[in-house]
């Protein structure tokens, strides 16, 4: 009976899942086992491209009632598994400092795992600020050719400059950037389309370094091959 449940293709809710994955290690039951970890793989994706098309990503997956982030990743690190620690302690940490220090029962994560996600996402936010400062700065060294771009130097209003500026940093760092991963910079609605399109390019290349490097960046593997 118990290599017939869960159903194929449909993930439980998360105590369910969990007590299930933890029976399975417990007996050996070794295809219900694959059959559960198999069932989230989508939502906890190894590979960009897949993480880009998912439609469920993280803890979602385990439908109502939604589990505290930092649940999942104390399961996935209590049962070792390491394809889903990466994006599991990305989600931890992007839920904020105040989920990430969750005193709740089932929540509280252990020192280590604490330290190495705080430290993981310090280094994410870091990059994505300098990135932002980067493309500021070559923003007011440029002459754009559209008169009504904020780039071009023909703007006689500082301040009305400067306030598009920190329009364009908002955009890359805070607004829209609850999952850095998943959701796309756009600027054409702050600069011209011509001045939009080297920072959507850069960004678009730092994003897929973070991806590279998030086991590293979260302390669980060198690489993706080590996870």
């Amino acid at each position: 009976m118990a290599t017939r449940f869960p159903v194929w293709g449909k993930v439980p809710e998360f105590t369910t899942f969990a007590s299930l994955l933890r029976m399975t290690t417990k007996y050996g039951f070794s295809d219900v086992r694959e059959q559960l970890l198999e069932s989230i793989k989508s939502a906890y994706p190894t590979r960009l491209e897949c993480c880009r098309a998912a439609k469920v990503l993280g803890e979602d997956v385990f439908g109502t009632p939604k589990p505290h982030p930092n649940a999942v990743l104390n399961l996935f690190t209590e049962q070792d598994i390491k394809f889903a620690l990466p994006f599991a302690a990305y989600r931890a940490g992007m839920a904020g400092f105040s989920s990430l220090t969750s005193d709740e029962p089932g929540t509280v994560l252990p020192r280590l795992a604490l330290a190495s996600t705080m430290h993981g996402m310090e280094t994410i936010r870091g990059g994505m600020a300098k990135l932002a400062y980067r493309v500021l700065c070559n923003m007011r060294l440029e002459d754009c050719r559209d008169g009504a771009c904020v780039v071009n130097k023909g703007i006689s209003f500082p301040d009305k400059r400067m306030e598009m500026l920190d329009q364009i940093y908002d955009v890359m760092v805070k607004e829209g950037k609850g999952d850095v991963l998943y959701s796309d910079l756009s600027l054409v609605n702050i600069v011209c389309v011509r001045c939009a399109k080297t920072p959507e390019q850069v960004y678009h290349l730092l994003r897929t370094t973070i991806w590279e490097e998030l086991p590293r960046i979260f302390g669980v593997g060198k690489s993706w091959e080590e996870v």
